[in-house]
């Protein structure tokens, strides 16, 4: 009796298994039918996008922008005046130094020597003209005295004579006498002068932007600089300005000028000098501005430092701008995509000047437009979206 029940039993089980594979399948069809249903129901999925809402209140200008650096107004290579070994070297790289100040000495031993005989020649020669001055006084005297006694009969006209050439010889001697001392005496100042040859002065107020790594016992030449001076009170650049621009640019006309030790910040200087000539290799004129280091800067600005310069052409008031990404363009032009009930709308623009990574407007939006600047690349007109601010 057992070994006829084990078949039933197997043969149960294994229906017990069709009929749950079978519910199952009809289980996860029926979801999947649901899922779809839903999906299908909900439609297409909006884009995300972000909007800027179109205002005319922007100010745009047209400029003329230039990389630069910038220099002293006043900047000097201070080269000595002779060839001479350095004996001192009173200031160094950073300091601050006056107009006249004594900044340098070359030895001048040989000078000294050269200035006390010069002296010593014209002190002799001095000495001469004194003497050759007292002989021919002395000379005038006997001639006015022999005159007396050839008038009274007391001497012959051969004495008289004799007298006349001996003042007159003498008076030659203290001419040349003279001569000679003015001709020492020259020479004496001059030597004397050109010691100040090998005393160096700083011919302007300025801090040293460089020594040149000088020590004393170096030797120097008219050739080799000694101290780079600059005034950094006022400082300047050049600017390369097209040919097509030039005329635009006037004497006195502000610049605005950014640099890059000094981000975010903006300083006004001045054109001070148009050149009236146009490189042919670069179609440019040279134009000079200057700005006041102190009044603009408080005096951080250094030589060297680049940066960028800004001549504003023309200026628009009440414009209306758009980020530059928010402006698309086809074989037809440029054109910008906006909100409109929920749904993206493609509208053709006309653009002006940029700056600062914004764009004119000047045809094809009106004041409220809703721009899309941020999302859906590959949008079309006519697609749904949804505005995220």
């Amino acid at each position: 009796m057992s070994k006829a029940k084990l078949p039933q039993r197997s043969t149960m089980i294994v229906l017990a298994a069709v009929v749950a594979i079978v519910v199952g399948i009809g289980i996860y069809s029926r979801r999947d039918t649901i899922f779809a249903s839903k999906k299908a129901a909900a439609g297409p999925t909006s884009v995300i996008v972000k909007t800027e809402t179109v205002r005319p209140d922007k100010t745009i200008a047209d400029k003329i922008i230039q990389n630069m650096s910038v220099d002293a107004e006043k900047r000097v290579e201070l080269l000595p005046r002779v060839t001479g070994r350095l004996l001192a070297l009173s200031v160094k790289q950073g300091d601050y130094v006056r107009k006249g100040e004594q900044v340098a000495t070359l030895e001048h031993d040989q000078q000294n020597a050269l200035i006390l005989s010069t002296a010593a020649q014209a002190a002799s020669a001095r000495a001469d003209t004194e003497k050759a001055k007292a002989q021919m006084l002395n000379a005038k005297t006997n001639l006015e005295r022999y005159r007396r006694l050839e008038k009274e009969g007391f001497s012959t006209k051969q004495q008289l004579e004799t007298m006349e050439t001996e003042y007159t010889s003498a008076a030659a001697s203290y001419r040349a006498a003279q001569a000679k001392e003015r001709q020492y005496e020259a020479e004496a100042a001059r030597v004397q002068s050109a010691k100040d040859d090998y005393i160096i002065r700083a011919p302007l107020d300025g801090i040293v932007l460089n020594d040149y790594s000088l020590t004393p016992g170096a030797m120097i030449s008219p050739s080799s600089p000694i101290l780079d001076i600059a005034d950094l009170r006022r400082l300047k650049a050049t600017l390369k300005v097209p040919e097509s621009k030039i005329f635009i640019v006037t004497k006195g006309m502000p610049v605005l000028l950014k640099f890059d030790a000094l981000p975010g910040e903006t300083f006004e200087g001045s054109v001070t000098r148009i050149d009236q000539y146009v490189d042919p290799a670069t179609r440019t004129s040279n134009v000079e501005i200057a700005l006041d280091n102190e009044k603009q800067a408080g005096g951080r600005l250094r030589p060297g430092m680049f940066g960028q310069a800004s001549i504003v052409e023309k200026e628009f008031r009440n414009s209306i701008t758009i980020p530059e990404g928010a402006l698309r363009s086809s074989e037809k032009g440029y054109y910008v995509l906006l909100v409109k009930d929920g749904r993206a709308e493609m509208r053709e623009v006309e653009t002006g000047v940029r700056e600062n990574s914004r764009v004119q407007i000047t045809k094809g939006l009106v004041s409220g437009d809703e721009v899309i600047t941020f999302g859906g690349n590959n949008l079309n007109s006519g697609e749904e979206v949804t505005a995220q601010n």
